[in-house]
């Protein structure tokens, strides 16, 4: 039954992943690991789009690149601490490439590296046993740190700002399988690396951010499927895409974003499972209009 519900996590955590700011708002759900179980995952996703929000405005053709694909990396991880404890890492590698020209900023076609490495605990303050399930009430605090890419520039990985995460929810648990989760995050941000001396040369002051993750879902013992929304807005003012006080300054653009997705599931041998997800950018600002394709396995630890 663990090996259903963490590999659902995964699913959502990639499919956040996008063309300029590389964001992982997913690493957490409602589902809680037994004292010293785990599972590992390793997986794959793909996305290719020719559409962006320069600002809020949404134009065809991807500014300088038309045409943007990624492949993308991850591996992922989690183990319960205590029964109410559990820790999570995530680390994935992404490669980007543009089907046009040089990026204005930083003369290249593609970038490809490790992203950010992902920390995070979760913790599940309270259980109310129902009639019916179960409602949990957990929190989670946790952080990412960014491994040295390059990013000022619309292929850019990620914002290259350390960041410090913080999240409320409640996951509801029916007896017959049916499960929903809801839960809201802030994102503390540092500076990023002007390593381009652009400006006056200071470094950038990447955004911070209020998420949102709606979840809901079916678990039975021959698959898992789930449905979701995902989103993000920038909570202090920063810049658009060619709008105000735009230098190339990308790691100081307001990123915001909604997303819809699903994920499916099956356990094949053992320990071993493999699922599938695919997620859609449905609005969205100083980002890409991408749809992402996942595919994995997970292997358990009980």
């Amino acid at each position: 039954m663990k090996l259903k519900i963490n590999f659902s996590t995964l699913f959502i955590t990639l499919i956040c992943l996008t063309a300029q700011n590389a964001i992982a708002q997913g690493l957490v759900d409602g589902f809680f690991n037994k004292k010293g179980e785990a599972s590992l995952s390793l997986s794959y996703s793909n996305s290719k789009f020719d559409s962006f929000y320069v600002g809020k405005t949404k134009v065809d053709g991807v500014p300088a690149h038309n045409e943007i694909s990624q492949n993308i990396f991850n591996f992922y991880a989690n183990y319960g601490l205590t029964d109410k404890l559990t820790a999570i890492v995530s680390l994935p590698y992404i490669s980007a490439e543009g089907d046009g020209d040089p990026d204005p900023i930083n003369g290249t076609t593609e970038q490809s590296d490790i992203q950010d490495l992902n920390v995070m605990v979760k913790y599940a303050f309270y259980k109310d046993e129902l009639s019916s399930g179960n409602m949990t009430y957990f929190g989670a605090f946790g952080g990412s740190i960014p491994l040295g890419y390059e990013p000022n520039g619309i292929l850019s990985i990620g914002n290259g700002a350390p960041a410090l995460d913080a999240k409320l929810g409640m996951h509801y648990y029916n007896n017959n399988g049916i499960f929903g989760t809801l839960a809201f995050g802030y994102t503390v941000r540092g500076d990023a690396d002007n390593n381009l001396n652009l400006g006056d040369g200071s470094d950038f002051n990447a955004q911070n951010s209020i998420s949102t993750l709606l979840k809901v879902g079916y678990n039975c013992k021959m698959f898992y499927i789930d449905a979701w929304f995902d989103s993000q807005s920038s909570s202090n003012k920063g810049v658009d895409i060619g709008g105000e006080g735009f230098f190339g300054n990308f790691p100081e653009t307001r990123v915001n974003y909604a997303r819809v997705g699903g994920d499916l599931f099956v356990p094949i041998v053992n320990n071993f499972g493999v699922s599938i997800g695919i997620g859609a950018t449905v609005d969205g600002r100083n980002l890409g209009n991408a749809t992402t394709y996942t595919g994995g396995i997970v292997y358990s630890i009980r």
